[in-house]
């Protein structure tokens, strides 16, 4: 069965509608419901517009970037975890105990904080990220003034830094959507 060229766009603009955030539901309703007057050069035109309008609602709705920022700290900790796990047992390859119970340390650390994310939100994201980035930015200094350096001491040195940058992601990806909660909540 061929369609018409219209139909097409009459369903781009129903699926439009779908992707909709609920609270801008009545509006992409209107728009749907404005289809049948719109001339038949343009319903293209119209039907691409519905669409693109809204996935931008659908990308600003706090829900969504609610849920992207808990899935980026959840998901991202997991792969930190992962990265760490791989890299200690290429260190246990190499018989090096201290760097292979270091990577299973801190990936034990990030699959905690990935469940403490998920059942608590961001509080726990945020109440564990910040005492062990400075744990680890002393253990930084320590490592980086209280001795000579070694290839050793740099590999820790270097891992180190790396997990407080990546605490430091996480700490800004937290704080930026409990702020969007709390805005949220005032708002009613």
């Amino acid at each position: 069965m061929i369609q018409k060229p219209e139909s097409g766009a009459k369903d781009v603009a129903a699926l439009a509608r779908k992707i909709a955030p609920s609270e801008r539901r009545a509006w992409f309703d209107a728009m749907v419901a404005e289809f049948d007057h719109v001339p038949d050069d343009k319903r293209w035109q119209f039907a691409v517009g519905c669409l693109f309008a809204a996935i931008r609602e659908r990308l600003a709705a706090p829900q969504f970037l609610h849920a992207l920022a808990r899935n980026l700290l959840i998901g991202g900790a997991m792969i930190w975890a992962a990265m760490n796990i791989r890299f200690a047992g290429r260190m246990s390859a190499m018989d090096a105990l201290v760097p292979e119970v270091f990577g299973y340390g801190i990936a034990l650390l990030f699959v905690v904080g990935a469940f403490a994310t998920a059942r608590f939100g961001y509080r726990a994201t945020i109440g564990l990220a910040v005492p062990l980035a400075v744990v680890l930015a002393v253990a930084a200094v320590i490592i980086r003034f209280g001795n000579t350096p070694t290839p050793v001491s740099n590999l820790y040195l270097a891992l180190i830094v790396e997990d407080v940058l990546i605490l430091g992601i996480a700490l800004m990806i937290a704080g930026a959507a409990a702020r969007l909660v709390s805005v949220q909540r005032a708002q009613g």
